[in-house]
């Protein structure tokens, strides 16, 4: 009986070996994946702040600076940003006030946001009318502070005269 009971543990042994055996390349062992994380930034909301421009205007090559302040909304849609925002500057080299209007269309990458325009601005002396478009970057300083460099090409249709037009912004968004 214990013949019989050695006999069918060895047969049991063997034939069960393959089962458990190992191969001779060692075991490919994946490293762990960690997960990225973004911070998700939200441009949406409204926003006010003071600006510095500088800018030369054509024919004449006249060169002016000033500053003043602006505010606008912006709305966060995933990927895209859309906006609009008004502006004022008072030109210190001229007495005069420019005023523009324009619409906002960036990309939402992260904490920065580049960003193309597309809108008009007024001279009040000598009153002349003109569309601008322009291109420009803003940076999400903290979940309230955003600084905004921008350039704008202004031309008015009737007289011919040209714009351009630099802006640095720090706004506080709501």
């Amino acid at each position: 009986m214990i013949k019989k009971f050695l006999a069918t543990t060895a047969i049991a042994a063997v034939t069960a070996m393959p089962a458990v055996a190992g191969t001779l390349a060692d075991p490919v062992v994946e490293p762990p994946v960690m997960p990225v994380y973004e911070p998700e930034t939200d441009w949406s909301g409204f926003y006010i702040g003071a600006n510095g421009a500088a800018g030369i205007v054509n024919p004449g090559a006249v060169m002016y600076y000033g500053g003043g302040a602006h505010a606008g909304y912006l709305n966060d849609m995933g990927d895209f940003v859309i906006g609009a925002e008004l502006n004022y500057n008072y030109v210190v080299n001229s007495n005069d006030h420019l005023f523009g209007l324009d619409a906002i269309l960036g990309y939402d990458a992260g904490s920065i946001m580049p960003h193309v325009t597309v809108g008009g601005a007024y001279v009040v002396n000598p009153a002349v009318f003109g569309v601008t478009a322009g291109a420009g970057l803003s940076v999400m300083a903290s979940d309230s502070v955003m600084l905004t460099a921008r350039y704008r090409f202004g031309w008015d249709p009737v007289g011919g005269n040209t714009m351009h037009h630099g802006t640095a912004m720090v706004s506080f968004k709501f």
